[in-house]
Order: C-alpha cells, then sequence, then structure tokens
C-alpha cells in the first residue's frame, strides 16, 4: 500500500514549538510522509522578544516549480500561516494545480478577537478565497469571526449565535471545524457540513493557562486523521483528545508557556489511536 504524503505550508521556528515545528513529527508519527513547505523563518516564535524573521516567499516559488517539475502529487495540501495575500495567492494556485489532494487550511490570523498585527486588515477577505478552495478549513472562534465578518463574543455565547458562524462558514466551504470555544468549564470545538447542522463535536477540560501550539497540535492530528480516510467527526474526536493528553502531560511544566506543548511525549499514543 502506498504510503499517504502531506504537503505542509506554514510557518517554522527553530526554537519554540509551533507550525512545522509542530505538524512534521505529529503527521509523521501518524505513518504518512509530510512533505514541508516553509512559509517563513523564525529563530523563535513570538512570545520570544528579539526574534528574527525572514519570510521566504520567493523561496516557496521556487520549491514549487521544482515540485511541478518532478509532477509530485499530494493526497492532501495543508496550510497554516500564509505571512501575506501574495503568499494566499500563491497557495491558491497551487492548489488548483492539484485537484487530487484534499486541501485542509487552517486560517491562522488572529486570536482573542484581534487580528495578528502584520496583517492588513483586509486579509481576511484574502483568505476567504482559499478557504472557497478548501474541503475543511480550521479556524478558532476569532478567524471564524474575521471571515465571516460577525463581531466577536468570547464567552457564554448563544447556540444560535455559533450555529450562524458555523453556516457562514460552510457557504465557502464543504466542512468548518471551530476550535476555542469557551463554554463555562469547557473549551468545545463545533463542526459543520454543508446542509447540514452544526454540532458540538468534542469538548475539554477548561485550564485556565495559554498552552502555545495546541492549534497546531489539533489541525496537524486532524489532517492526518481525516488524510487516513476517517470522516470528520472521528478525526475531530481523535484530534482532541490527542491536543487534551498533551495540555496534561504539559500542564505542570512552568516553561511550556513559552516552550509550548510537550507533545513529543504524547506521539506514540497518537501512533496507537491511529
Amino acid at each position: 500500500m502506498k504510503q499517504k504524503r502531506i504537503l505542509c505550508i506554514n510557518d517554522i521556528s527553530s526554537m519554540g514549538k509551533c507550525s512545522l515545528t509542530i505538524a512534521l513529527p505529529v503527521i509523521s508519527a501518524m505513518g504518512i510522509e509530510a512533505v514541508v513547505l516553509p512559509t517563513a523563518l523564525l529563530s523563535a516564535h513570538t512570545v520570544f522578544e528579539g526574534y528574527t524573521f525572514r519570510d521566504t516567499t520567493d523561496e516557496m516559488e521556487k520549491i514549487i516549480q521544482h515540485f511541478t517539475d518532478m509532477n509530485e502529487r499530494f493526497d492532501c495540501i495543508y496550510t497554516g500561516y500564509l505571512g501575506s495575500k501574495k503568499q494566499v495567492k500563491i497557495v491558491t494556485d497551487l492548489i488548483e494545480k492539484h485537484p487530487e489532494s484534499l486541501i485542509i487550511t487552517d486560517p491562522v490570523m488572529g486570536d482573542n478577537g484581534r487580528l495578528y498585527s502584520g496583517f492588513e486588515r483586509d486579509y481576511p477577505d484574502y483568505m476567504v478565497e482559499l478557504c472557497k478552495k478548501s474541503d475543511v478549513i480550521i479556524p478558532n472562534l476569532t478567524e471564524a469571526c474575521l471571515i465571516t465578518h460577525t463581531p466577536y463574543i468570547a464567552e457564554n455565547m448563544s447556540e444560535n449565535y455559533i450555529g450562524s458562524i458555523g453556516n457562514a462558514l460552510t457557504e465557502l466551504s464543504k466542512n468548518a471545524v471551530i476550535t476555542g470555544v469557551k463554554e463555562r468549564e469547557v473549551i468545545a470545538v463545533y463542526s459543520a457540513c454543508k446542509n447540514g447542522k452544526v454540532k458540538k463535536t468534542a469538548e475539554t477540560k477548561l485550564i485556565d493557562r495559554q498552552f502555545h501550539g495546541t492549534g497546531d497540535v489539533f489541525a496537524s492530528a486532524l489532517a492526518g486523521a481525516l488524510t487516513l480516510g476517517k470522516n470528520l467527526k472521528d478525526s475531530t474526536i481523535l484530534a482532541t483528545k490527542f491536543t487534551e493528553m498533551c495540555i496534561e502531560k504539559t500542564n505542570n511544566d512552568k516553561d511550556s508557556m513559552w516552550y509550548g506543548l510537550r507533545f513529543e511525549e504524547c506521539l506514540h499514543h497518537l501512533h496507537k489511536m491511529i
């Protein structure tokens, strides 16, 4: 049986666990070949002061051309951080050349109700065009609000509020998974399918700490499960359980707020789960 292959498009940090430094080992642990296409190179993720940053847009175009010359094909194209409108256009054009691929988009652009600094105000509208070409999109609640032009509510939102966001997302993509929805003592994950009801698919216990890389762990595990043929519900539950396991492993580590989840110690569990 031919090994599955995912093209992972995201930034990479030399220190601090996020983006490609998470996607590569998580996807590999699931028995899938992870091919990486870096969108930026950082010395450390952005929590650290004084980090260096190098945009790799020009190199992306060269790498994609080399892949095209070799006629490379991918079971899945999974995108994360795209640092500019030009990068969004590059990835959108790439997707059009790969009709064989499952397209999974994590529209990384904001958190806590705000667009990340460095993005232009109309950046979410450019991301919408990529979402329209995606089979599954995985926004957190902030990102879901940004791309649907919905006012952000942090906590205690109504079912109708989440439902309207989910329905709006499925006007852009066939399937959507909304992460980071705070509900009393839990963090909920909702899923929505075109012409279907928006449903709470999974939840984890709310821990009053920020864990860097949580979204990347979840999205990478979800992308891997979907690529291996699991349905959206089962893939979402698996990704949630694995993320929760990583959070529990990290919770007593005082340095985790800087360096990210200790997911490495849980990879053997993920391999068994899949």
